[in-house]
């Protein structure tokens, strides 16, 4: 059944097949869901390695900055470049590229060599080519699935991102514990069977791949991008007030490793805590969606900070991994909730035409910060230790729930989201006769 007959259902008579029957899709889900676990268990590794190895929270701290980086710089020119290039080939090349660079880790540490340096730069291009994958499998979504089923087929997304979270970072945690070299080398090899699932993928090519524009046409592209977010003050709001939290729960994910070490308990220590913390994270992805079609985006940011805010002083007096494992549960489970309602307001007041170029701007906002977040606690455990921070994580957290509070009961986020949602469906509905690679949303609840 082509996407062309399921657009000509779009009036509710005949119920879509669901996704699952979608043999697309279920290659590029298998595919990315082979590439995450292989991303998270080898970046968990990251951590312990150097905590493990040197004892230096400062240079955990570092190698954590450099697999975040990425985030920082890379998201903007992805965003341009991911509209122009072939989406499954920029797939396919950034799996083969991740399995090289983290293969090379797995040689190096096999020798008996743990060289900072040398995990910072793997660090750094793995989360350069991360990057690029998920903004090209995003992308890549409209092109195998019926436009009423995008919404769905991204809450599924975050739900196997999640899902991955609870398998990978408990394994990295007990491959450590066997040897250094283990979860690198395991790492390398769930990339190659992605990468063999990825190749079997037929996806249409993007409209404009294979088109090439001057510099100054990607610097005119990145500031529409920009302009577009920087002129919806509640939207802009919504995504500052995010990247301040996502900058906390960073810091919060190394001070906890630290403090699990500090305890003399082993690295798989770590992975558990972190593994309670993505069924929290699975379960709140269920709950998002159920959350984006019953409240607007802008109080389900302001009951998250408040209720974060509440929860941030556990962290302070109550060490112990179970509770620990608790408060991840809780404060993951928002989290998911906050990013797949935020996501499906992202996708529903954005013209079809910039989805792109928008999404790179949010996901530099809202994730860019985590950079920062891990190099400033690496040096803050180092001078107030780890209670010092996570007091300090709290305080901060106290703050964005003011902030998130004052902003969003103040009138006018309504009237702005109204009109921004105009204007994203007036462009939709001209185009939604068009060939099945361009047709956009109409119902995204669908």
């Amino acid at each position: 059944m082509t996407s062309t007959e399921l657009e000509a259902r779009d009036d509710g008579e005949e119920k879509l097949p669901p996704l699952r029957s979608n043999g697309r899709f279920r290659l590029l889900w298998g595919g990315s869901a082979l590439s995450v676990m292989a991303e998270r268990s080898s970046t968990m590794a990251f951590t312990l390695l150097v905590l493990w190895h040197t004892g230096s929270k400062s240079a955990a701290g570092l190698v954590g900055f450099a697999a975040l980086l990425p985030m920082l710089v890379m998201q903007l020119p992805a965003g341009v470049l991911v509209d122009r290039w072939d989406r499954r080939r920029v797939m396919l090349v950034c799996v083969a590229g991740r399995a090289l660079a983290i293969g090379s880790v797995a040689v190096s540490l096999a020798g008996d060599e743990v060289r900072v340096w040398h995990i910072a730069i793997v660090a750094f291009v793995q989360g350069s080519l991360t990057v690029f994958y998920q903004l090209s499998e995003r992308a890549a979504v409209r092109g195998v699935v019926p436009p009423q089923q995008v919404s769905t087929a991204m809450a599924q997304n975050e739900a196997r991102s999640r899902a991955v979270n609870f398998v990978g970072h408990p394994a990295s945690g007990v491959l450590f514990g066997l040897s250094a070299w283990v979860p690198f080398l395991s790492s390398t090899g769930l990339y190659l069977m992605s990468l063999l699932t990825l190749a079997r993928l037929r996806i249409p090519h993007n409209k404009r791949s294979g088109k090439t524009k001057s510099a100054r046409g990607m610097r005119e592209e990145i500031s529409s991008g920009l302009r577009w977010v920087w002129q919806r003050a509640y939207f802009r709001s919504a995504l500052l007030i995010i990247a301040g939290s996502n900058l906390v729960f960073q810091g919060l994910i190394l001070t906890v490793a630290v403090l699990v070490r500090e305890q003399g308990r082993p690295a798989s220590t770590v992975g558990l805590i972190m593994a309670a913390g993505s069924v929290g994270g699975l379960l709140g992805a269920f709950t998002g969606g159920w959350l984006s079609r019953r409240l607007p985006m802008r109080r389900v940011m302001m009951y998250a900070h408040v209720a974060w805010a509440l929860i941030m002083p556990g962290t302070v007096f109550l060490l112990h991994p179970v509770t620990l494992g608790i408060l991840f549960f809780i404060t993951s489970h928002i989290g998911a909730a906050v990013t797949v309602s935020g996501m499906s307001h992202q996708v529903r007041i954005t013209p079809d035409a910039m989805q792109g170029r928008v999404g790179s701007v949010v996901m530099l906002l809202v994730s860019g910060a985590s950079s920062l977040g891990a190099l400033g606690t690496g040096y803050l455990l180092e001078g107030v230790g780890t209670r010092g921070t996570l007091a300090i994580a709290s305080g901060v957290m106290a703050l964005l729930a003011v902030v998130a509070t004052v902003v969003f009961t103040r009138p006018g986020a309504e009237l702005e989201d109204r009109s921004a949602q105009d204007e994203a469906s007036g462009p939709q509905r001209e185009l939604t006769a068009g060939p099945p690679t361009t047709m956009t949303l109409r119902r995204i609840d669908g």
